[in-house]
């Protein structure tokens, strides 16, 4: 029997991340004489609000609640393989194998850009950063399997750190729901909030809909679908969006439910995607969309994206294909503004956004993830 146990510190975002391992997971527990267990530090996580967030099945996982990560090494003593998920922290356990997932393309590190950050008063980023680095450097030299979740982010590391990783795209479930028909709506789907990363610059895209798009199209609608902490700075984020889109139709989705989530995507003809904006990937490309689960979804469901031209946007979108990137404002507006009027093959994007959705689902992540796995396990 191989044990694997599987642990981030970050449970409580309900994010892409959290899907991911939750997916690899039931994956993993799938497979002959393998027993998996997740461990939760959130009081406030529970198998039940994991599955309803995941859609995944956990009947063979077990759920086991710590204190906090010093008890890791106790209960994975005679463990097989350790999953972590982590951003910035280096967590270790006993186990035999490790297995670091790194979702974050961190841009260059370094001494001088830690002593900037602190002259310039970011003494907790600085401090973050030198965690960063031990991460890092263990990832380099002591993970026995590295996993980015993107070519983007699997190159960034590379090249800034010389960390041979391994790519396994997300696996994207299927929202179509056959027979469904195309409203005015465009769709965004994302977390709010203000942070260090890829932050899903909605203050840009409210403003490109009320001042551009909806000034030629007053019979179009903008539904934006994102969990949210319940934190102060989260609720100012909202409150000042809701109230600056308050007399136009933006609509805001917050904490919705996966019925819901299907539905939009559903009626939903464009999707937006807009995180990057302003941001020069080169010098920071952990500004950027890693990869873009969310994208990718719409695809599925026939909506055609029109994201942003940065990270791994470009790895799932190609422009007139299976969708547009775009680079500035005009050429998001003039972009969906062609597939609001009709003027270019709305049936040849869809099918072809529908057909390229399926080279990043479930069934091509299961065998990846065998792949990747078959080596480690007895």
């Amino acid at each position: 029997m191989n044990t694997i146990f599987i642990y981030t510190p970050t449970w409580l975002e309900f994010g892409g991340g959290e899907k991911y391992i939750l997916l690899l997971a039931e994956v993993l527990s799938n497979q002959p004489h393998v027993k998996v267990t997740l461990l939760l530090d959130e009081p406030g996580i529970t198998e039940s609000k994991l599955k309803n967030f995941s859609q995944t099945d956990l009947k063979n996982i077990k759920c086991i609640n710590i204190g906090n990560t010093n008890e890791l090494k106790v209960i994975t003593a005679n463990a097989d393989i350790f999953i972590c998920l982590s951003n910035y922290k280096k967590i270790t356990s006993s186990a035999r194998i490790h297995v670091q997932l790194l979702q974050i393309p961190y841009g260059k590190i370094n001494g001088l850009s830690i002593l900037a950050k602190f002259i310039s008063g970011k003494l907790k980023e600085g401090l973050k950063d030198l965690f960063r680095l031990r991460l890092l450097s263990f990832s380099r030299d002591s993970a026995d399997l590295v996993i980015a979740n993107s070519e983007f982010v699997n190159n960034t590391l590379q090249k800034y750190y010389g960390i041979n990783s391994q790519t396994l795209y997300p696996p994207i479930q299927d929202y179509y729901v056959q027979g469904s028909s195309k409203k005015k709506i465009i769709i965004s789907v994302g977390r709010f909030f203000s942070g260090l990363y890829n932050e899903k610059r909605y203050d840009i895209l409210t403003e490109a809909f009320r001042m551009e798009f909806y000034a030629e199209l007053k019979d179009w609608e903008y539904h934006i679908i994102g969990n949210a902490k319940n934190d102060l700075k989260t609720k100012m984020i909202l409150s000042l969006l809701k109230e600056k889109n308050k007399t136009y139709p933006i609509y805001f989705h917050v904490n919705a439910n996966h019925d819901t989530l299907k539905r939009i995507y559903n009626e939903a003809a464009i999707f937006w995607h807009g995180a990057g904006y302003g941001v020069d990937e080169n010098i920071h490309p952990e500004n950027v969309e890693h990869f873009g689960m969310t994208t990718v979804e719409a695809m599925s469901a026939k909506c055609i994206p029109v994201v942003i031209n940065k990270g791994g946007q470009c790895e799932s979108v190609s422009t007139g294909i299976n969708g547009f990137l775009w680079n500035t404002i005009e050429e998001l507006i003039s972009y969906s503004v062609d597939i609001a009027q009709k003027k270019i093959p709305l049936s040849y994007l869809r099918d072809n956004a529908r057909k390229r959705y399926s080279d990043f689902n479930i069934t091509k992540f299961q065998v990846s993830v065998i792949e990747l796995f078959s080596p480690l396990l007895n």
